[in-house]
C-alpha cells in the first residue's frame, strides 16, 4: 500500500467496487428482524439452527435497536492489517479505522443519509462474506452448544474444513488449493447474528505462494 496516497478515496473505491454496495442498499430495506439482538419471535426451526449471517451485521449497524460497541480486525499479510472500532447507536456512529496508513475517523448521523451509508459501508466493507459462504451449509460448520456471551444468549458454531465430507472438501480444494483450509468459531444470536467470531483462512496458490488471512469480530452491548 502506498502510504503517500490519500487513504479514504482508495478505501471507498475498493469497498464500492465489491459486493458491499449491495449490502448497504439491502440495509436500507425494512428489516426489523435482522436488527434485533434477541429473537423471541423466531420459529423453533430457525432457533435450532439459524446459521451465521454477516448480512445481519450490516442490518445491526444500519438499524441498531440499542447502543452497542463493534470491533473488527482483518489481517492479510503483507497487504492488510486493519482494526475497526465503533460505538453504534440508533442515530449515530462514531469510531476509527486504524490501518497501515494511519488512523481515520468514522462518523455518521442518521439525519445525513450519505454520511450514514458511508459509515456503515466502512464498518462492514471488509467482512469475510465469501469465506463464510463457503462453509455456511457445509460439513465444516457444526453446532457446538450454547453460551452466554457479552450478556446475550448465543449459539456456538465450530468451523473446520478438516471435518469436510469428500464433496465439501473438493470445493475447498478448488477454491483454496490442495492444502487450503478455513477454521474458526462463531457465536450468534438465535437469528444468526454474529456476537463474536474468529476465522483463519489459508490459500495455497498454484505458484507455490501461501496467503493467510485472519479475522475477528466482537459485539458488546453498552
Amino acid at each position: 500500500m502506498n502510504a503517500s496516497a490519500p487513504p479514504w478515496p482508495r478505501l471507498l473505491v475498493f469497498l464500492v467496487a465489491g459486493s458491499l454496495l449491495q449490502v448497504v442498499l439491502a440495509c436500507n430495506r425494512s428489516s426489523a428482524g435482522g436488527a434485533q439482538l434477541t429473537s423471541a419471535s423466531a420459529s423453533p426451526a430457525r432457533v435450532r439452527d439459524p446459521g451465521i449471517s454477516l448480512q445481519c451485521v450490516a442490518d445491526q449497524i444500519n438499524k441498531a435497536p440499542a447502543p452497542f460497541h463493534w470491533s473488527y480486525k482483518k489481517s492479510v499479510p503483507p497487504f492488510t492489517d486493519a482494526d475497526w472500532e465503533a460505538n453504534v447507536a440508533p442515530d449515530s456512529i462514531d469510531g476509527t479505522l486504524v490501518d497501515t496508513t494511519g488512523s481515520h475517523a468514522i462518523h455518521g448521523v442518521r439525519t445525513n443519509t450519505s454520511g450514514w451509508n458511508t459509515a456503515v459501508l466502512v464498518l462492514t466493507g471488509s467482512l469475510p462474506a465469501s469465506t463464510f459462504t463457503l462453509v455456511q451449509n457445509s460439513s465444516a460448520t457444526k453446532r457446538a452448544g450454547a453460551e452466554n456471551l457479552n450478556g446475550l444468549q448465543t449459539l456456538k458454531y465450530s468451523i473446520d474444513t478438516a471435518n469436510d465430507t469428500a464433496a465439501d472438501a473438493s470445493l475447498i480444494r478448488s477454491v483454496l488449493g490442495a492444502n487450503g483450509f478455513i477454521k474458526g468459531t462463531a457465536w450468534v444470536t438465535q437469528t444468526g447474528c454474529p456476537v463474536r467470531f474468529t476465522l483463519d483462512v489459508e490459500q495455497d496458490n498454484k505458484d507455490g505462494t501461501v496467503q493467510k488471512e485472519h479475522y475477528e469480530a466482537n459485539m458488546t452491548t453498552n
